[in-house]
């Protein structure tokens, strides 16, 4: 009797290890990206149990609400970060801190928000949005940035493990912004036997974009002009693959940014925790 106990308590214990393994396996979730105008992707958000509609921008450095946001949760914002746009423009927004927003049913906790009106750079007659997903939201997550399918899948450290040996790792940087507070990812592109750094950069629907010293670099132009130049279609090489798209030269900060449709080609898993970009 005593042996029988002992022989059903170890297969009970095989079991609830067996669906704990099994449920961190499959404990995933989607979060839907949805049309918002041309290629740009906008999520479903609550904060406070209020519903809003955020844009997501993996380029977007900082996550950010509107001062309508912080109003209606009755949060004042306070204090002053310092940001640059691509094309170097600076500018200021202000804090909210412990902020948690659900985007569908993820629940994701801020430590710091920033405060900023997006619809002022938007053209006129868009629709409105309330804030900004960026990176910065899955800083303590693994990711799969998956545009084709439109929708991020949130991995666990099982489902990723699961894959790996069929992922490329990429080169990539992590950057965190002027005060620590902004998240973005560069890739690096190999070009004769040099790393450029690229932005990856969801919001851009344009061109891969090349600082006009890249493209003079690359032999793409013959000169450092400040002016905007179309270039012809090049291919860039991420792992194993190459991803062509249209490309234009620009006065931009970066070596370079990614679009939409290159980031589009492929899927990414982004591992935030270890600082690693997987290509699929």
């Amino acid at each position: 009797m005593i042996s029988l106990f002992f022989k059903m308590k170890t297969l009970f214990l095989g079991l609830a290890l067996c669906l704990t393994f099994v449920g961190e396996t499959l404990a995933q979730n989607t979060i839907q990206l949805k049309e918002y105008f041309r290629e740009l992707k906008q999520v479903d958000v609550t904060i406070a149990g209020q519903p809003y509609t955020f844009l997501f921008d993996t380029g977007g450095g900082q996550t950010f609400v509107s001062p309508e946001v912080a109003q209606k949760i009755g949060r004042q914002p306070y204090g002053s970060a310092t940001a640059f746009r691509m094309n170097g423009e600076m500018f200021r927004y202000q804090k909210l801190d412990s902020v948690e927003i659900r985007v569908d049913n993820v629940p994701l906790f801020h430590v710091t928000v920033g405060v900023w009106d997006l619809m002022s750079i938007l053209p006129e007659g868009l629709p409105k949005v309330d804030g900004v997903i960026s990176l910065k939201s899955f800083q303590d997550r693994i990711v799969t940035v998956d545009l084709a399918a439109s929708r991020l899948q949130i991995e666990t450290s099982a489902t990723l493990r699961k894959q790996q040996g069929r992922l490329t790792l990429l080169p990539s940087r992590f950057a965190n912004g002027l005060d620590g507070s902004e998240l973005t990812i560069f890739l690096g592109i190999p070009h004769q036997d040099r790393s450029y750094w690229f932005l990856l950069d969801t919001g851009n629907i344009s061109e891969v974009l090349l600082s006009h010293q890249t493209a003079s670099g690359w032999g793409l132009q013959s000169d450092t002009t400040v002016q905007r130049t179309a270039l012809n279609p090049i291919a860039i090489q991420l792992g194993r693959r190459k991803l062509v798209s249209k490309a234009a030269a620009e006065n931009i900060i970066y070596d370079g940014v990614l679009n939409y449709d290159v980031i589009r080609q492929t899927r990414m898993t982004i591992n935030f925790p270890a600082g690693q970009v997987w290509m699929h």
